[in-house]
């Protein structure tokens, strides 16, 4: 294990002079998800105030005189011997972050009792849940419970689960002249999945809605969204379309995540296939594989940048990623899924600037210890509330 912590300061400290190898950064990711003391520590190490610090531990670190020391605690904390061939700028330099290393690594199983007390309550994660609206006006609210009230709806037979629905099966049962509208709503905390008539695969994000025809005419395939979801489009030779409030998005068969919350940027992520994002006035540009396009609140200019898909999608797979993002920007979207309010005691907090790992599943207190343990700023967890201190 010593040998492995020691791999993993020499990694983040290539990864601080920006020479880590794609191999390298696999591996440094890997490593900061296993355990949130991996994250915090992380964190600590990259802040400007730590870095200098430990630069100038390492530029004091006499590697004749200390290396001897470093190998009996080797031998102490591992019963076989062990031999690490270190280059001496490595040594000098990583000395301290290996120190941290070992440290957090011997103490991580007292990590939670370390930590300030936040509040003996948490905030728990969502679920799925959803509020179907026929299209009489007639509301569902879909849990569990409402599998049998959806055997037989609009004259199709639609099957539900607990986290599903699917309209697939109503394809060939619904015959009529007049187009039949549904509308899913995702409520605060919440998150669903719908199948379309057609098999396209839809994942809803909190405070989202999908409005669209219980079965596709021969024509475009046309769906109404606010807010955020994952799309799987199925190819059938229609085009399919997503109407938003800004930007409208045209596939024939692909993957791709919308995000269109009111009053935040929209944004059109294209994880496979290819698309073509309009923006009304702010005119129409065809999208690529790892590409997304974004339109800015109160802007009619699209903007074309390449990403990291998995930032964006992660949702989809129950974990949340954020790379280098402003805090307030990190809980508008946690607060959304953990149905909470955040307070900021001063405005500069907001644009504290973090990275970070989350397991969507988990409860949010874990995620507010390690924000603290980067010594920027200190919270405190009052019910459905979290107030940030600087």
């Amino acid at each position: 294990m010593i040998k492995q912590d020691f791999h993993i300061a020499n990694i983040i400290a290539r990864y601080l002079s920006g020479e880590t190898t794609p191999e390298e950064s696999a591996q440094l990711k890997n490593w900061r998800n296993e355990d949130t003391a991996h994250e915090a520590l992380f964190q600590k190490i990259c802040n400007e105030e730590n870095f200098r610090q430990h630069m100038e531990k390492g530029s004091a670190f006499n590697t004749s005189t200390h290396w001897e020391g470093v190998q009996k605690r080797i031998k102490r904390n591992n019963n076989r011997e062990r031999r690490i061939k270190i280059l001496s700028y490595a040594a000098a330099v990583l000395f301290p972050v290996f120190v941290l290393g070992i440290s957090l690594k011997y103490t991580s199983h007292d990590y939670s009792q370390n930590q300030p007390v936040l509040t003996a309550q948490s905030i728990s994660p969502g679920e799925s849940k959803a509020i179907l609206t026929l299209d009489n006006g007639e509301t569902i609210h879909l849990n569990k419970n409402a599998v049998d009230a959806l055997q037989e709806l609009e004259g199709a037979h639609i099957k539900v689960d607990s986290t599903t629905l699917n309209y697939q099966v109503a394809q060939a049962a619904l015959q009529k002249e007049k187009p039949v509208y549904n509308k899913v709503e995702i409520p605060r905390g919440g998150e669903y999945a719908l199948v379309l008539s057609d098999g396209t695969k839809v994942h809803l994000n909190s405070m989202s809605s999908l409005r669209f025809p219980v079965r596709f005419g021969d024509g475009r395939r046309v769906v109404e969204l606010e807010g955020e979801a994952y799309f799987e489009v199925s190819k059938t030779g229609q085009p399919f379309m997503v109407n938003t409030k800004g930007i409208q998005v045209e596939v024939l068969g692909t993957a791709f995540n919308i995000s269109a919350y009111p009053g935040e940027e929209y944004q059109a992520t294209l994880v496979n296939g290819s698309v073509k994002v309009n923006a009304g006035q702010g005119g129409s540009l065809i999208l690529k594989p790892s590409q997304q396009a974004t339109l800015p609140v109160g802007s009619n200019s699209m903007q074309v940048r390449t990403v990291d898909t998995s930032f964006y999608t992660s949702w989809v797979e129950g974990k949340i990623h954020f790379k280098d993002q402003r805090l307030e920007d990190i809980m508008k979207t946690l607060s959304r899924w953990y149905d909470m309010e955040v307070i900021y005691k001063t405005e500069k907090i907001k644009d504290f600037r973090f990275g970070c790992h989350l397991d969507r599943y988990e409860e949010i207190a874990p995620f507010v210890k390690l924000l603290e343990e980067t010594e920027k700023v200190h919270a405190k967890i009052d019910g459905k509330t979290i107030t940030f201190y600087n």
